[in-house]
């Protein structure tokens, strides 16, 4: 996938990610913006069985002590630990097989240069490319070429009876 990290979320991605390990937390995106006075660092976790609002406040004492600690970030921000809720960003590679089978929005770049959105069924990750159905097509979208993608919680699917 192609992405660009700010360079505070390059120098602290490591020690968040293993500070979470510790505490059986996988990292899924950490975002860092916002304009001078007014940023924000936003920390997305997840485990097995979700995550409570207890967990994202834990974690937070936790990895405000451990940022501090690091002082990457030379002004005041505000940090958010937060689930990555329903439509949760698929920020590795991995990802892609890892839901198999779940409704994604992936945004890629396209012949032109232009960039789309397309919006199916994911089918995991061949020959480095991201197999997406999405109706009675097929996609496969280089995965050096997906700018972000998510996944898009069926409400009908998941309500019908």
């Amino acid at each position: 996938m192609r992405t660009r990290k700010h360079p505070v979320v390059r120098k602290i991605e490591a020690e968040v990610e293993q500070t979470l390990d510790d505490f059986g937390y996988e990292l899924v995106q950490i975002k860092y913006g916002g304009g001078s006075g007014g940023r924000t660092l936003t920390i997305l976790l997840d485990r097995p069985e979700g995550v409570s609002a207890e967990d994202c406040s834990e974690m937070s004492r936790r990895l405000s002590m451990v940022l501090d600690t690091m002082d990457p970030i030379p002004s005041s921000y505000t940090l958010i630990v937060s689930s990555p809720g329903l439509d949760r960003p698929l920020t590795r590679d991995s990802d892609f097989d890892r839901f198999e089978g779940k409704q994604a929005a992936v945004r890629h770049v396209i012949e032109d240069g232009g960039r789309r959105t397309d919006t199916g069924v994911l089918r995991g990750v061949q020959d480095d490319s991201v197999v997406l159905e999405v109706g009675d097509e097929t996609l496969r979208i280089p995965l050096d070429e997906v700018e972000e993608a998510h996944l898009v919680y069926d409400w009908d699917a998941e309500h019908s009876e």
